[in-house]
């Protein structure tokens, strides 16, 4: 995804966040308009509304833009099936608007305003439409637990959940400049196993409203926070993993200056490559820290071998060579990103069998370590012309002539189809205008021969 100016970058924050607000505000007249009054909130969605409200108060920070999420959903769904769209509308919105102006103090009141009313819309939102599909599927369901309603209430839980994860995507992309890709992988990645779980308390739920009224909901408020504080561990747990994650590549970049933006450059490159190669989800979202981390090893080589500007002698050839299986060592003990070692530990080896440190071929090396060998391989060969990041042992090279250098090390030194998808990558615009219009313009004259 190519860069968005700064000049548009807070016109497009700021016309989102409104466009959903009207979005949620045209729901709910509508729906006002339709539904009697004695329907808009029942006396027993008015008591859940006040749980509801308790829980919003204890949100789980994610780790993209600053979102938080909380775990509504069962209710919601609980809401929807027994009481209709518009109290679930009040039961997903009003705690969501009162969270976020009350929670943050930290932050000015417009700020806190401008979120709020945002997130308040798109739970709304995802609370409406949720209904909206329930209803539509079962009109006249009398049974709230029979077929025709599991499988409205299933497919009403599908949306929600699409819708919800849509909206946050989108507004995580802006904030953050990510692309929307990546962000709408990662929410789903973390929230569609926890509402998977959650789906089965909703038919409880739905089970005790039906049987006991309000005294039956609060027979599962005490689970319900269960998983909450279940859900709570897992965000920190990752986080504090990527804290670590993060000190070893500072350790890297302060034990080597010019590796600073190279390593920033590798991780966002890494994921685009394997997007186009289809690399499953869960190992793309890893891989970023792969390229961070990949020349960790390199802290315990001597500076003068890593800078000697004359020929290499086998001693220091075996240091450097030892690099991979030293990195690997080290992050082997990273749970989180266990499968990374792999991926470090074989990132320069070749198909053709001559790389090291084992001197395996084509088929007995991930792809993900062939796509950080590329990546690798090309912005060390342009990233010296760049102000900080000279490497005194190599002068650097324009981008036709990297862009050269991997198309004729394809099949021997790199894999030939992760070249083709970088360069695919570099084309269309993902690394810069600069890179594109040379990549362009050497996949054309590939194409001709």
């Amino acid at each position: 995804m190519r860069e968005i100016p700064p000049r548009w970058h807070d016109w497009l924050v700021r016309g989102y966040h409104r466009g959903i607000v009207l979005l949620a505000v045209g729901m709910l007249v509508a729906l006002l308009w339709h539904i009697p009054p004695p329907q808009w909130l029942p006396k027993e969605a008015l008591a859940i509304l006040l749980f509801a409200t308790v829980t919003e108060m204890l949100p789980v920070p994610l780790l993209h833009g600053g979102t938080q999420v909380t775990l509504g959903f069962p209710i919601v769904c609980a809401v929807v099936a027994m009481y209709g769209t518009l109290p679930a509308m009040a039961v997903d919105g009003i705690p969501t608007l009162l969270a976020g102006l009350t929670l943050n103090r930290l932050y000015p009141l417009r700020y806190r305003w401008r979120w709020a009313t945002f997130n308040a819309a798109q739970s709304a939102i995802s609370a409406g439409t949720a209904g909206l599909m329930y209803h539509w599927l079962a009109p006249d369901a009398r049974d709230v637990l029979s077929g025709q309603s599991v499988l409205a209430l299933s497919a009403a839980a599908v949306t929600y959940l699409s819708m919800n994860g849509l909206l946050v995507s989108i507004a995580g992309a802006l904030y953050s400049g990510e692309r929307l890709s990546q962000t709408w992988r990662y929410v789903l990645r973390l929230v569609v196993p926890t509402y998977v779980l959650l789906l089965p308390l909703s038919l409880l739920l739905i089970l005790l409203l039906h049987l006991y009224q309000v005294m039956g909901f609060l027979l599962v408020a005490v689970p319900f926070l269960a998983a909450r504080e279940c859900f709570r561990q897992r965000i920190q747990q990752i986080r504090n993993y990527r804290e670590t994650i993060r000190a070893l590549g500072l350790l890297v970049q302060h034990a080597h200056p010019y590796t600073s933006g190279h390593l920033q450059r590798a991780s966002q490159m890494a994921m685009s490559v394997a997007a186009r190669l289809g690399v499953p989800a869960r190992h793309i979202e890893l891989l970023p820290e792969a390229a961070a981390l990949h020349d960790l090893g390199k802290v315990g080589i001597d500076e003068a071998i890593l800078n000697k500007l004359t020929p290499l002698n086998e001693a220091d050839w075996q240091a450097i060579r030892s690099h991979p299986l030293k990195g690997a060592e080290v992050v082997r003990g990273i749970k989180y990103i266990e499968p990374v070692a792999l991926w470090i530990a074989l990132h320069h080896e070749r198909p053709d069998g001559k790389g090291y440190p084992f001197g395996l071929k084509m088929g007995e090396i991930p792809i993900e370590a062939h796509i950080i060998a590329v990546i690798d391989a090309y912005d060390a060969m342009v990233d010296s012309d760049r102000e900080g990041e000279q490497r005194p042992y190599r002068k650097p090279l324009s981008v036709p002539q990297a862009i050269a250098e991997l198309q004729r090390g394809a099949g021997s030194q790199f894999h030939p189809e992760v070249v083709r998808a970088f360069l695919d990558a570099l084309a269309a615009g993902e690394f810069g205008e600069k890179h594109a219009e040379h990549a362009a313009q050497a996949l054309a004259r590939q194409a001709a021969a």
